[in-house]
């Protein structure tokens, strides 16, 4: 514990000044755009999102990371949770994301059209979605549209764009807690799937697109914890869901046999409810375990703090020890593949296959069917 207050302090002193997190991982840079959606039929519900596209653009401008009143409100919540006696914020507050340029003044940029697939990605329960910008925006360079999910009651804050909040300060996290927002999480999918060809929602969130509503035959889902969970139930639900990835969620439960191929990707071989569940996923499936990472390795935790100038390896027990860049390639590669093979009607390929052992040693394949 002393190791870690002590590079806890050094962090707190040292991201005084901003800092860049690294540019996507994939062949495109992205745009990013913000907005919400608003389910009038579930008591005003409103989401916030954030877009990602793939840009034709090559250069780059910074934005923050998340906005100031998120930022701030971590290093409170983290120090609760994790017992870690020294606020964080700054952690979060003085990183920036490297985006497409000027993006409302130049017009669209973006690579992406009505052929593009989509992705919905959720978070893990009581974490914002921003604290997985740099990893969806990686997807997104790869040539998907990302649309990354604030689900309230969820996340433990979300800054909405008037300036406002909305709190979930569950330090506690106890089962029952995160499996009560199951049914709110996965209806907000299809809410959002909905409003997908919803012409008017769309150039709302969109202004450069204008009322062009989306195909929904192009869409899937991903997440991480919770998030995960959910992609696998909401493909169960709503077979306009192409496809789920569930990075590293418990099984708490599975109301539907999915049909839809299912990856799942987990650090340590997960828990006992993934074998239990495999013989209710009745599509194609795969199940990659990923070496010498935590729960948190599936965030942007270890590229923050290597961006900042620190040793992620020192929070090894926390954050995992695989080089942040390194975990990055073996999601972005492992997501977009199988998301690839999905929208291409037929799940396979060499990395899916298990015929590329030495791309990624960290990976191994736990078990594979139906395909």
């Amino acid at each position: 514990m002393q190791t870690l207050l002590t590079n806890v302090l050094l962090l707190f002193v040292t991201t005084a000044l901003s800092y860049l997190v690294p540019n996507p991982s994939g062949k495109h840079n992205v745009t990013v755009t913000l907005g919400t959606l608003t389910d009038y039929n579930r008591d005003g519900r409103t989401l916030m999102l954030s877009v990602f596209q793939p840009t034709k653009r090559s250069s780059t401008v910074p934005i923050p990371y998340m906005p100031n009143r998120t930022a701030d409100f971590q290093g409170p919540f983290l120090q609760q949770l994790f017992g870690v006696p020294i606020d964080l914020s700054p952690l979060f507050r003085e990183a920036q994301l490297p985006v497409c340029p000027n993006y409302r003044r130049t017009g669209n940029c973006s690579l992406s059209d009505d052929e593009t697939p989509i992705l919905l990605f959720s978070p893990g329960y009581s974490i914002p979605r921003t604290y997985y910008n740099h990893i969806v925006s990686s997807i997104a360079s790869e040539g998907f549209i990302v649309i990354s999910i604030d689900h309230p009651g969820d996340a433990n804050i979300i800054t909405y764009p008037d300036g406002h909040t909305v709190i979930n300060n569950d330090t506690v996290q106890s089962l029952d807690s995160i499996r009560a927002q199951i049914p709110h999480v996965v209806a907000d999918v299809s809410f959002i799937i909905d409003q997908l060809s919803n012409a008017t929602a769309i150039a709302e969130i969109l202004p450069h697109r204008g009322p062009r509503a989306f195909p929904t035959d192009r869409v899937a889902m991903l997440g991480h914890s919770l998030g995960g969970l959910a992609a696998v139930i909401a493909a169960g639900q709503d077979c306009r869901i192409r496809g789920a990835i569930n990075w590293d969620a418990t099984f708490l439960e599975l109301q539907t046999d999915p049909t839809q191929p299912v990856l799942l990707m987990s650090h340590g071989h997960a828990d006992d409810t993934w074998p239990e569940a495999w013989p209710f996923l009745k599509g194609p499936k795969l199940w990659v375990d990923v070496a010498n990472t935590t729960h948190l390795s599936f965030s942007d935790g270890a590229t923050l703090f290597e961006a900042s100038g620190q040793d992620p390896t020192a929070l090894g027990e926390l954050l995992g020890t695989i080089p942040s860049t390194r975990m990055v390639k073996i999601l972005v590669a492992y997501s977009t593949a199988w998301m690839n093979s999905v929208f291409a009607g037929k799940i396979g390929g060499p990395l899916l296959d298990g015929q590329e052992p030495e791309r990624f040693p960290e990976a191994s394949i736990v078990l594979k069917d139906n395909f």
